[in-house]
């Protein structure tokens, strides 16, 4: 099985220095290291990888960005690819996801994509769904573990609240799978050292058949891209003029009046009568003709 893992890059925060002067970060200290959740999507994809399998790791960014990429081919991978353009500073997650799916559909597209569910750099969490939607494959986010079974994974999703899901998904498939399931495997000295002298391959626009024209997404409004602000909510303040056990009762209902209900007694045929004539009341019965 042939199965693609897209990585990030972030800096280190513990090599971040600021000028006192300037306030600018000095970009010559500063060190990278690969996004938790793409390093759990990384590993996962080893223990998959069977005889006849393969691993490419991709990734989006500048020379720095090769630093992760070393990274996968010192733990085992057995390819990689970095995809930039020299005039750019960073892609936003439309641009990196068309960018994504030009280089792997030119590689040759695998049959799973594994991703990090969201960087801690931005959290969005839109790479891999928009990853999808250009590849026209299924989508699985916030993937905790999954198992591969005659053509399909299937995956133990993460939900609000702690819940969880389990399903099946057909492959191809992209997957985005949860920082810290899969503790990234320690690099042994040999691949260090392999991965230190490997030439990390560079792919640009054209090679992917792509213009600058074509990442020139609209920026999103303020509007859009802010959520609205949540409606206020009213506060139940008892009437003051009730005896104190009514206001207490009316704290404790928050002003929620309760249903009435009424118990009747009597014969099936009284009970049936009693039924038609409260729908009748209330207009929920036509008239006889």
């Amino acid at each position: 099985m042939r199965i693609a893992v897209c990585l990030s890059c972030l800096p280190d925060p513990e090599t971040v220095e600021v000028d006192p002067l300037t306030g600018a970060i000095d970009a010559g200290r500063t060190l990278y290291v690969l996004n938790p959740a793409d390093a759990a999507a990384l590993e996962l994809a080893l223990r998959l990888r069977s005889d006849d399998g393969t691993v490419r790791a991709v990734t989006i960014g500048p020379d720095e960005a090769e630093t992760v990429l070393r990274d996968a081919l010192a733990v085992g991978a057995d390819a990689v690819l970095r995809v930039w353009e020299d005039q750019r500073t960073a892609t936003r997650p439309a641009a990196t996801s068309l960018l994504l799916a030009a280089a792997l559909s030119t590689e040759g597209l695998p049959d799973l994509i594994l991703c990090g569910a969201r960087s801690l750099a931005g959290g969005s969490g839109k790479v891999p769904a928009l990853l999808a939607e250009r590849l026209g494959w299924p989508v699985v986010t916030d993937v905790l573990s999954f198992e591969l079974s005659d053509g399909r994974a299937r995956f133990v999703r993460r939900l609000a609240r702690g819940a969880r899901s389990e399903g099946e998904v057909t492959l191809p498939a992209v997957l985005a799978v949860e920082a810290g399931s899969a503790p990234l495997r320690y690099a042994g000295l040999p691949g260090l050292m392999a991965a230190k002298r490997a030439e990390i391959p560079v792919r640009h626009l054209p090679d992917l058949g792509l213009a600058p024209m074509d990442l020139a997404f609209p920026s999103a409004t303020a509007e859009a891209a802010m959520p609205p602000y949540p409606r206020p909510r009213e506060i139940f303040i008892p009437d003051s003029a009730s005896a104190p056990h009514e206001r207490v009762a009316q704290i404790l209902s928050a002003g929620v009046a309760q249903k009435a209900g009424r118990i009747i007694d009597g014969s099936p045929e009284e009970l049936a009568d009693a039924i038609l004539a409260f729908l009748g009341e209330h207009g929920l019965l036509e008239e006889p003709a």
